[in-house]
């Protein structure tokens, strides 16, 4: 079968000519799409939801006017390779409470993928809805129009640029140390440290694959740039206003382990309850442990809880019940493929013949992650890649030839987990003019592609890894864990 048949759908093949064509007349007579609304789109992970994420979709509406705001939120597993720090749907509440309007889910091969997968994925799924005027991202002190030279050169990849690439790679330096010292030779007359500034932090690293995923598309988005606020993406520590989602974590993992030392939960108490009640009841149980954890602690008793922002509470209460999944959740089945031995470990998404081969000498049951991680390290692959290729081996993404080429060709659906009310008028506008499949309900993606489809393959993968993560938590936290073909979408 050919192989645009098996990756685009239908509708997308016919449509996004047309599209093309009628959005380049709009552009030529107005300088806009012709719409009655004006809508934004984020790409984000929300790990967890908090004050700088609000912020973010606040001043977006402020600086584009726009009515909505769109947000592709990765699903139960993060590019930084490792489960989410809550459950997709309860992610999506905290954001439908924060501000946002729309929730999709961001398909699990390219949410755990490298920048280029996540990013090409999140503008191409925007792009498609056919409605997004801009795309909004964050930045520590870049323009647009620094993004856009780095993407141009990365883009093009003229001989001097591949040559110097070259030359430091096999230096012994990682791609990302190489491609930063060839843009700053080239961009900056030969002062490398100017692009190593502005490559090492993350955001712009994520900045610039967005725009270079709209390039590639010749997209009508138009990119947009909020300033950060608060400390940097990897601080550790909390602050008054504005925490990272790292510090955020590390806090409430700290949190957690002094509460289950000290304080056991009642988990049979608490499961009586439907999970994400906001009743005066929930909100009071959630006061007691906290003055029951924290009463003899000198920290601040409640410093987690005032860097979150949206419903929270149920976030927490969540939490507290182990209802969360982590990578030493995982290793057991990271234990199953190492009996396998070296018949299946090579064909994992992400995963060489030298890793390969390293893994196996390094690897043994029992093994902690961190010690893992540790004994894999190497100068040539960062850490977060590392992780990214174990869990893809504990998820079973294998390494299927549709993703050769991943980067390049349109998500096939778009799965919305959760809406606003209000956003009514934008759900229609995206029926009206989507040139990907939208998919409402979990069961309704089954029933769209055969079971040999490259979409079929896609989305198998996201309801498999949906219900691992639901399994694990649910037996951590003492409940029946749901079926992700009966969830819900979260409306607020």
């Amino acid at each position: 079968m050919d192989k645009d048949k098996q990756i685009y759908p239908l509708t997308a093949r016919i449509l996004r000519p047309l599209r093309w064509e009628m959005n380049c007349i709009q552009v030529e007579i107005k300088g806009e799409r012709s719409s009655f609304m004006k809508v934004a789109g984020i790409i984000a992970e929300y790990n967890p939801f908090h004050k700088g994420h609000q912020y973010h979709i606040e001043e977006t509406r402020k600086k584009t006017g726009a009515d909505y705001v769109v947000v592709v939120m990765s699903g139960d597993y993060v590019q930084r390779g490792e489960p989410a720090i809550a459950d997709k749907y309860m992610r999506t509440r905290m954001a439908l409470s924060g501000g946002a309007d729309l929730i999709i889910e961001m398909p699990a091969i390219y949410a755990t993928a490298s920048a280029e997968y996540f990013a090409t994925a999140g503008i191409g799924i925007l792009d498609q809805l056919g409605c997004v005027d801009y795309l909004s991202f964050g930045s520590e002190w870049a323009e647009v129009e620094d993004f856009s030279a780095y993407a141009t050169l990365f883009l093009e990849e003229p001989e001097e640029y591949k040559q110097i690439l070259q030359e430091k790679l096999k230096s012994g330096k990682s791609f990302p140390e190489a491609r930063a010292f060839a843009a700053g030779n080239l961009l900056f007359d030969s002062k490398p440290e100017k692009a190593i500034e502005f490559l090492k932090e993350p955001n712009h690293i994520l900045g610039l694959e967005y725009i270079k995923a709209l390039k590639r598309r010749n997209s009508l988005i138009k990119p947009v740039v909020i300033k950060r606020k608060g400390n940097h993406y990897h601080e550790n520590k909390l602050t008054e206003n504005y925490s990272s989602a790292t510090a955020i974590r590390q806090e409430m993992y700290h949190f957690y382990r002094n509460f289950s030392r000290k304080n056991p939960y009642n988990t049979e108490t608490c499961n009586s309850r439907k999970c994400g009640n906001t009743g005066k009841n929930t909100n009071n149980r959630v006061s007691n442990i906290y003055n029951n954890t924290y009463n003899k602690e000198k920290e601040s008793p409640r410093a987690f809880e005032k860097a979150l922002c949206g419903e929270y509470l149920p976030f927490i209460e969540g939490f507290l019940q182990n209802n969360f999944v982590t990578w030493e959740d995982l290793m057991p089945y990271l234990d199953y493929t190492f009996l396998l031995k070296n018949k299946v470990i090579g064909k994992y998404f992400g995963m060489n013949l030298d890793l390969a081969r390293r893994f196996q000498n390094i690897y043994e049951p029992g093994l902690s992650f961190e010690d893992l991680i540790e004994g894999l390290h190497a100068r040539q692959i960062t850490d977060a890649a590392l992780r990214r290729v174990l869990l893809h081996i504990v998820l079973h993404m294998k390494y299927y030839p549709f993703l050769e080429e991943a980067k390049d060709i349109p998500v096939p659906y778009a799965r919305i987990l959760g809406f606003s009310k209000s956003s009514s008028p934008l759900l229609k506008e995206i029926r009206q003019n989507a040139t990907l499949d939208i998919i409402q309900r979990p069961a309704e993606g089954k029933k769209l592609y055969s079971n040999s489809s490259a979409q079929a393959q896609i989305y198998s993968i996201d309801i498999r890894t949906a219900d691992l993560y639901e399994q694990i938590a649910a037996r951590k936290a003492g409940r029946k864990p749901i079926s992700e073909y009966k969830r819900q979408q979260v409306i607020r």
